[in-house]
């Protein structure tokens, strides 16, 4: 018993030291760089200075500073510096500056049925070839996140997807110089400014095919700038070209530089310039929308630049902003006044659109007469189409300050309305004015009660505009009402009362005529007041000046005066006193003669 348990042990332990042998053999990866196979053991290999290291869990081949020069064994044709072989997907990622240099090689292939080439990453890749410099047979290739590629192919295409798959070009730098095709597929994606220059040299070849057996295909260049040249067109597609942004130049040696089988869009400011020897064009439809294009045709013959089916259309909201031709013999025209209709016509033709916007203005306040709008100078009616871009304005109305200023239209619909506010003219204060000047020359010292036309003068509100026109007339006539509904004060008749009293107070039989003084009193006249103070002090002076102007009658003589004699200038009682000088006797006579005499001899 003890013998068969030592036999199992002994079994079991020679077959414990099997396991690992048999658990880790090595797996290979049908990836080929710089002629050797990736393996489980082996997931970096030396690349001159740098490497190539493969991680087969996310199927990524990184390539940092390797210098490639080894296409593999001498019975494979073509060799190619990297080789995909079944049906794998592969990114390529960049790190440093890279190379693949074969004289008698390719670049990277893939020969499987469902493959995608993904390269990525911030280094440069350059490939100098002589055949094929990027292919796979059926999938598709995406050059993305900064990576860098210079392609040269002496005799073999660029950038092929064989099977007609899709190329992407995103936010990537890509040179290539090919002898045929330098870039083809079935669709082409390049965005994200992007700079693209694709060549080929070989005559009755295309810089770009896009396009299948089927008659599909697509170019779409979005934001980035892009050079192709080539013998036949330099952009070709089976379907539709799309130039949303960007730069353009095409430039065919012997044919148009730009033809579609489908429709071609240009728009996004895009400029895209064309130089071929005969149109270009499409057997679609030619939409622009805002971009720049020069179409050129250096053929010697009196050929059009642009295909004369395939004429510009300026799609709505667009319009003409620059528009000149070249003839046959060089001479210049100026067609933005004519439209696109002739630029089939003539040799050299370059033409700028841009967006328009319909602008409307909204002028405050609301129920202006008169209104008029200008915009550059010109009259507007409604709605008026513009470019993004600033703009003098001015607007009039009635009753209202002209208004001038700027207005700044963008795509924004917001700037797309306008809206104006006018400022109404000031009120007219002229009879205000005067009516406070009036208000400001009383003396108010003249009236009994000033104080209504000092409240109608600081009850002025300045500032009101001519809308309130009819508030500023109350204003004025408010204080006008309040002067006329002034009274005087009473003049003073004090020295007329008093010069009267003083002449009441004197006896009119004592003077010789008192005639003077009564009628200055009769001529007094009340209720005058204080403006004819004068009148009434030159009232009281008449008085005054008549009472100084009587003359007193001389006293009476009566009998036992103590005065019997005749005053001196007085012989109105001559008679008198010579009457009773008789009835008295001559004896008293005789004694009064003989008495006066005796006084006047004295």
């Amino acid at each position: 018993m003890k013998k068969k348990l030592l036999a199992i042990f002994i079994c079991l332990v020679m077959v414990a030291g099997l396991l690992p042998t048999i658990a880790f053999a090595a797996e290979n990866y049908n990836l080929y760089v710089n002629g050797e196979q990736f393996t489980s053991e082996k997931l970096s290999i030396a690349c001159g200075e740098g490497t190539a290291s493969y991680d087969p869990n996310t199927k990524t081949l990184t390539l940092n500073n390797a210098a490639i020069t080894n296409g593999g064994k001498s019975d494979e044709s073509p060799k190619y510096g990297i080789r995909v072989v079944g049906d794998t997907d592969l990114t390529i990622k960049l790190s440093g500056t890279n190379s693949i240099t074969l004289d008698n090689g390719g670049g990277i292939f893939a020969d499987g049925s469902s493959d995608n080439y993904n390269i990525i990453g911030n280094g440069k890749l350059t490939i100098n070839v002589k055949w094929d410099a990027l292919y796979t047979l059926n999938g598709n290739i995406s050059i993305s996140e900064g990576a860098e590629l210079d392609i040269t192919s002496a005799k073999g295409c660029g950038i092929t997807s064989y099977n007609k798959g899709m190329l992407s070009i995103d936010g990537a730098k890509v040179a290539v110089s090919s002898y045929y095709t330098a870039a083809s597929a079935k669709e082409l994606e390049i965005k994200n400014n992007s700079e693209v220059v694709l060549i080929a040299s070989a005559d009755q070849f295309n810089a770009v095919y896009m396009g299948d057996e089927n008659g599909a295909g697509k170019i779409e260049i979005i934001n980035s700038k892009v050079e192709a040249t080539s013998y036949y067109p330099a952009l070709f597609t089976e379907g539709n070209l799309t130039v949303n942004g960007g730069e353009v130049k095409c430039t065919s040696t012997a044919d148009g530089a730009i033809w579609t089988r489908g429709n071609i869009l240009i728009k996004g400011g895009a400029k895209v310039t064309a130089d071929g020897k005969f149109p270009m064009g499409g057997n679609g439809s030619f939409t622009v929308e805002e971009a720049e294009i020069d179409a050129k045709n250096t053929n010697e013959n009196n050929i059009p630049a642009i295909f004369d089916e395939c004429v510009p259309v300026i799609a709505d909201g667009y319009h003409l902003n620059y528009a000149k031709a070249v003839d046959s013999e060089g001479t210049e025209i100026d067609l933005l006044s004519s439209g696109t209709q002739y630029f089939a016509l003539y040799k050299n033709v370059h033409f700028i659109t841009k967006a328009v916007y319909p602008v409307s203005f909204v002028v405050t306040p609301e129920g202006l007469t008169n209104v008029v709008i200008k915009v550059n100078g010109q009259e507007v009616t409604g709605s008026v189409s513009l470019e993004a871009g600033t703009y003098p304005v001015e607007v009039t109305a009635d009753n209202c300050k002209a208004y001038t200023g700027n207005i700044t239209i963008t795509a924004d619909a917001a700037t797309h309305t306008q809206t104006v506010a006018m400022t109404y003219l000031p009120a007219d204060y002229t009879k205000v004015d005067e009516a406070v000047a009036k208000a400001n020359a009383l003396n108010k010292d003249n009236y009994k009660d000033f104080t209504a036309v000092e409240a109608a003068v600081n009850a002025v509100v300045r500032d009101k505009n001519i809308t309130e026109q009819s508030e500023v007339d109350a204003m004025a006539k408010a204080i006008e009402d309040a002067i006329a509904a002034l009274q005087y004060k009473d003049a003073d008749y004090t020295k007329v009362d008093a010069a009267i009293a003083k002449a009441n107070a004197l006896k009119k039989d004592d003077y010789k005529d008192f005639s003077g003084v009564e009628t200055a009193v009769k001529a007094v006249v009340r209720g005058k007041n204080i403006t004819e103070q004068s009148e009434v002090d030159k009232m009281a002076k008449a008085i005054e000046d008549a009472i100084a102007a009587l003359e007193k009658k001389p006293a009476s003589i009566k009998p036992g005066t103590s005065d019997n004699s005749p005053q001196t200038g007085d012989t109105s009682n001559l008679a008198l006193w010579l009457s009773l000088l008789l009835v008295s006797g001559s004896a008293a006579i005789g004694t009064t003669v003989v008495s006066r005499k005796k006084k006047y001899n004295r």
